[in-house]
C-alpha cells in the first residue's frame, strides 16, 4: 500500500517539474504521508502546544523530507494499527514495534532503532532475574512484543506465569497519572471522601 502511494507522489513531482509554474509554490505542495502513532514518550507524544513530537516523529519527518514528502502525524488507537493501515486511513506506522513474528503482516521499511524489553518491579521485590517470575502475575501492554513473548513462550527461558494481564488504553493510564501528579485527582476525590490523600497512595500497593 505505501509503495503505491510513494510511486504516485514521485510521478507527480516529476510531471510538475516539466511545467513552467511557480517552483516555490510547488515545493510546498509535496505529497503527504499519513503516519499513525500513539502516545509513547519520548518517542511519540503531543507537546504543550498539542503538536506531535518525539524521537519517532522527528526521525520520520526528516526521512520523508529527504525523499520528497511531508508527514502528517495522527494519533491512533495502537491496538487497531493493522486495520487502519489495511483500510488506508493511515499510510504507515512507526514505533517501538518488533518485526519478529510479524514479517508477513506488514510491508516493512526495516529496523531503525534497538529497543530492549525490561521487567519493572518494586525495589524491595525478591525478583532479580527472569526465572524469578515463575508463578507470578505480570502485566503487559496488549498487542506488544512483551505480550507475545509470554503468551507464546517460544523460548525455554521464558517462565510460566500465574497470570498474564494484558492492559490496553495506555493513553488513559498516562492521563490518570498526570492528573494525580498535577493535583486534579486530589481535588476531585476530596469532594467525596475525607482524607483524600490516602486514596492516591497507589505507589505502595503490592499489586
Amino acid at each position: 500500500m505505501i509503495a503505491g502511494i510513494l510511486l504516485v507522489g514521485i510521478i507527480a513531482v516529476t510531471l510538475t517539474g516539466c511545467k513552467h509554474t511557480d517552483s516555490s509554490k510547488k515545493e510546498t505542495e509535496k505529497p503527504v504521508i499519513t503516519l499513525g502513532s500513539d502516545n509513547y514518550p519520548p518517542y511519540n507524544y503531543l507537546n504543550e502546544d498539542g503538536v506531535p513530537t518525539g524521537i519517532d516523529v522527528e526521525l520520520a519527518t526528516e526521512a520523508f523530507k529527504r525523499m520528497g514528502y511531508q508527514v502528517d502525524v495522527v494519533q491512533i488507537n495502537w491496538e487497531k494499527k493493522k486495520e487502519l493501515v489495511e483500510s488506508g486511513e493511515i499510510d504507515c506506522i512507526m514505533g517501538c514495534f518488533s518485526m519478529e513474528g510479524r514479517l508477513d503482516d506488514y510491508r516493512w521499511a526495516g529496523p531503525y532503532i534497538a529497543s530492549r524489553q525490561v521487567v519493572a518491579v518494586n525495589e524491595n521485590s525478591d525478583i532479580y532475574k527472569l526465572s524469578d517470575l515463575e508463578g507470578k502475575n505480570l502485566a503487559v501492554q496488549s498487542t506488544t512484543k512483551p505480550e507475545g513473548i509470554f503468551l507464546n513462550r517460544m523460548d525455554e527461558r521464558i517462565p510460566k506465569l500465574e497470570n498474564l494481564i494484558s492492559l490496553g488504553h495506555r493513553e488513559l493510564i498516562y492521563t490518570l497519572e498526570e492528573m494525580r501528579q498535577d493535583g486534579t485527582s486530589l481535588k476531585i476525590i476530596e469532594k467525596y471522601q475525607d482524607d483524600p490523600q490516602k486514596y492516591l497512595e497507589v505507589d505502595d500497593l503490592g499489586y
